[in-house]
């Protein structure tokens, strides 16, 4: 009896798992979205539009497709260690004349941006039409409501970062924590000055009145409502953050109290501001997606997974149709020779362009787009493998910052993973116009070295366990770069960060040959801010179509409009 029991009561639990899994697909889908460009804003894309079908009670169906093969082949975002800053968007474009003066110096002086060793650089179509929109940019007198337009967008974007920790399930927490998320926000602390809470460290060095350029960081911030930046002595950076000991003590010189204060050139500012491993994220959030948006069933009873990443899929070809009601997409191309087309489909596809590092998708694809270039950006990733002891010694190690010296910024990410130090950083530009640089070329090779000498001045410490040697106030060379590569310890990177001339996003609506495009918008040009701004960006791109009375949407809609162009 017993026995028959418990077969009747499996045999119910099987029927009950089969009509709940096939009810769990057997949904009709409401809409379909396809997004070109598989990085950061394609996943944002997806996950905002995930959750508006959710929270309406429609079955959604997302096919991204991705020109690379593989997660990090060229994505900058993949690429880089970003940080999240509301003003990250603004280090890439020089404005006006302060272009041309900067393209008149190499890159390896203070403040050049010009390539030599890379033909075509700076004399192509594009690049002519970019420098010349620049320079008739300059003049603009909306420069500085656009600057201002920029950094709020920039606080916006914030703010949906934390919301977006805030309301992910347990599983989204998990993979934020995982990827080292932190978050840019007013402390949760107020009785101390803790890393990690919203709040990070700044160095500026070797710059002169580097207390004049953190103040002027400091009022940017505190225009935009953030309350709690302040510039911070030696002995308050050591005590927040002693493994900037060494850095301190080069940097500053003792009182006759005993207090140690900066040199002239030299400054640490306290300042709202976080970091993503967007290495760890990407991969995590795309599985993610998948698996939360489940299945579909097709008219022919197959099943299908409601959100799907194709890779190697690069658009060549848009197909338009044209009615007397509107115009619209009724297809892609793609580069292999195969098409997806919905001209007679039930449920017409909304297309979502979001190219990132590929500068002139837009116009190649017969949108209208503004004027653009590539500015190349170089990245350098250690992973510093540690002993036993060492492993009991820095397991806490952890911090996230900018590190400022005359022309560069880098963005930095140090901590302690998986039983050994990783450092990375990235940072500094040159003008690329319509090339793609690679790791061979000058720039790369330079940039990553300066890289390396300025982590080591920071940390000096990891370095030499890196290099064998106590690298301490001493100048790396190449063979010491090249050494750390050939060990396995050194990973370097070189791409591209697609910008308008005016180095503002291009958001909203997309035209072909001025005519608005009924089922098709972008969010791209985003420059170095593509994961700081990437909430915001797609938050301002999605309410393009919707009548929505708000200045700051129109505004940044304004702005980022596609047809724009330098006047």
């Amino acid at each position: 009896m017993k026995k028959g029991l418990f077969f009747l009561i499996a045999g119910l639990m099987s029927f009950c798992s089969i009509i709940f899994a096939t009810s769990a697909v057997d949904v009709p889908v409401t809409y379909k979205t396809s997004i070109i460009g598989g990085g950061i804003i394609g996943a944002l894309e997806s996950y905002y539009a995930y959750k508006d079908a959710q929270e309406n009670g429609e079955k959604l169906c997302i096919t991204v497709y991705e020109k690379d093969h593989f997660f990090g082949a060229s994505n900058t975002a993949y690429n880089i260690v970003p940080s999240l800053t509301i003003d990250e968007i603004l280090s890439v474009v020089p404005r006006g004349s302060a272009l041309v003066e900067k393209l008149a110096i190499l890159f390896n002086k203070p403040g050049g941006i010009r390539v030599d060793d890379v033909s075509g650089v700076n004399d192509s179509e594009s690049a002519i039409k970019f420098k010349e929109a620049v320079a008739i940019y300059g003049s603009d007198k909306n420069h500085a409501d656009r600057t201002l337009a920029l950094l709020m967008l920039g606080k916006k974007s914030m703010d949906l970062w934390q919301q977006l920790y805030d309301e992910g399930d347990e599983e989204l927490k998990a993979i934020l924590e995982a990827s080292n998320f932190n978050p840019c926000r007013e402390p949760r602390n107020d009785s101390e000055k803790l890393l990690h809470d919203g709040y990070r460290i700044d160095l500026i060095y070797d710059i002169p009145d580097a207390q004049t350029r953190a103040l002027a960081m400091k009022a940017d911030y505190e225009k935009l409502g953030y309350k709690n930046c302040t510039l911070l002595s030696p002995d308050e950076v050591m005590a927040i953050d002693p493994y900037l000991t060494g850095f301190c003590y080069e940097h500053s010189e003792l009182t006759a109290n005993s207090h140690r204060i900066w040199k002239s050139d030299s400054i640490a500012l306290w300042r709202p501001g976080g970091c993503i491993d967007t290495r760890a994220f990407l991969p995590k959030f795309y599985a993610y997606l998948q698996k939360v948006m489940g299945q579909y069933i097709d008219s022919e009873n197959q099943i299908h997974d409601c959100f799907q990443i194709q890779f190697g899929k690069e658009v060549s070809g848009v197909e338009f149709h044209a009615n007397a009601d509107k115009l619209h997409i009724i297809g892609l191309k793609f580069i292999d020779g195969t098409s997806q087309m919905d001209e007679n489909a039930e449920i017409e596809t909304c297309y979502i362009f979001c190219p990132g590092e590929s500068i002139g998708t837009l116009h190649h694809l017969g949108f209208n787009e503004p004027v653009y270039a590539g500015f190349g950006g170089a990245s350098l990733f250690m992973t510093i493998p540690l002993s036993p002891d060492q492993i009991a010694r820095y397991k806490d190690f952890s911090h996230c910052m900018e590190v400022h010296n005359e022309g560069i910024v880098l963005a930095w990410q140090a901590r302690f993973k998986e039983n050994a130090i990783f450092i990375g950083v990235a940072g500094t530009k040159a003008f690329y116009g319509d090339k793609q640089p690679n790791a061979d070329e000058a720039f790369a090779k330079n940039r990553n070295l300066v890289q390396l000498n300025m982590v080591n001045h920071v940390l000096p410490q990891f370095i030499s366990l890196a290099c064998g040697y106590d690298t301490k106030g001493k100048t790396l060379n190449a063979e010491d770069l090249s050494f750390l590569e050939e060990s396995g310890v050194a990973y370097r990177w070189v791409g591209r960060r697609a910008v308008a001339y005016d180095g503002f996003p291009t958001i909203g609506a997309l035209y072909h040959n001025n005519c608005k495009v009924s089922n098709a918008r972008c969010t791209t040009h985003l420059g170095s801010g593509g994961v700081s701004f990437g909430p915001g960006a797609v938050f301002i791109s999605r309410n393009s179509d919707h009548n929505i009375n708000d200045a700051f949407i129109e505004k940044v809609l304004m702005y980022s409009d596609s047809r724009r162009i330098a006047e």
